[in-house]
């Protein structure tokens, strides 16, 4: 990943989408905004408890860095489901200026209509921004481990295929800042649902020194489910930034005890350039 800093906001890109004409994309980080308290600084995030004028100041902030308007980001309302949206230019602005008009209970958005920033939004689960530069689809996912278990990456490519005759091969992934297998401890619970989802567990989950807890992998069961579907490993990049061992750059739920603001990761086809 690459970073870029101006006017105080720090954002991070992936090197590998970084080389493609037609998109914009950008992850942020905490640095650069208005909110104070345990929202320090960059929260993008309304559900939080932060305050909404800080947060909206922030987005119109971040849509100035990219230099788009507010209204051309979408979010979703993120329930850890493995649902997903199509977005279209009846989507466009959705959840941007407040949180009532998110597309509910959404965790993943694809799209192929230009100057639309499809956006998610994390504190410690997995943030993916997948590109098909053949037929200029997006997507955007959110992937908690129940996401993840849930098989949502897997389920988004699958509706990419379906929607916009994505073929795998050509999809370019990156995985993002999030709660690392270093730090992600987990208990019994998910341990059975890592069991019934995955067919090799031990790929993704071991053993912690505490007695029925155990280091989760979130990173890798994510990047399982694309190179299982045909996604070229060298086309995945894989931030591998702990989320909670950087708090100070993004914001950890795990960190911050279930208090803390948003990251936003979001992607957007550019319209093209006339000739």
């Amino acid at each position: 990943m690459e970073s870029t800093e101006l006017a105080g906001v720090k954002l991070y890109e992936f090197s590998n989408l970084k080389n493609f004409g037609g998109i914009k994309h950008f992850i942020t980080s905490r640095k650069g905004g208005f909110s104070k308290g345990p929202f320090a600084t960059m929260n993008t995030g309304f559900h939080v408890g932060d305050n909404d004028w800080d947060v909206l100041q922030n987005r119109k902030k971040l849509a100035s860095m990219v230099n788009v308007n507010i209204n051309q980001f979408t979010f979703s309302a993120q329930t850890h489901s493995s649902n997903i949206a199509i977005v279209d230019k009846s989507g466009k602005g959705k959840g941007s200026t407040e949180s009532e008009t998110a597309i509910l209970n959404t965790d993943a958005l694809i799209c192929r209509t230009p100057e639309i920033f499809i956006c998610v939004q994390t504190a410690d689960c997995v943030p993916l921004i997948l590109f098909d530069p053949v037929n200029r689809a997006i997507a955007a996912i959110h992937a908690g481990w129940r996401g993840t278990l849930k098989k949502i990456t897997e389920a988004t490519v699958l509706k990419m295929m379906h929607t916009f005759e994505t073929h795998p091969a050509d999809l370019i992934a990156g995985i993002g800042p999030s709660n690392g297998p270093c730090c992600y401890e987990v208990g019994e619970d998910v341990f059975s649902e890592v069991k019934r989802s995955m067919v090799n567990p031990k790929d993704v989950i071991k053993p912690a020194s505490k007695t029925g807890k155990y280091m989760f992998d979130q990173w890798r069961a994510n990047y399982i489910q694309l190179t299982d579907l045909g996604v070229k490993p060298e086309n995945i990049e894989t931030a591998a930034i702990c989320s909670q061992c950087q708090s100070d750059l993004f914001f950890s739920s795990r960190k911050d005890n279930g208090f803390t603001g948003r990251t936003t990761s979001g992607i957007m086809i550019t319209k093209p350039t006339a000739v």
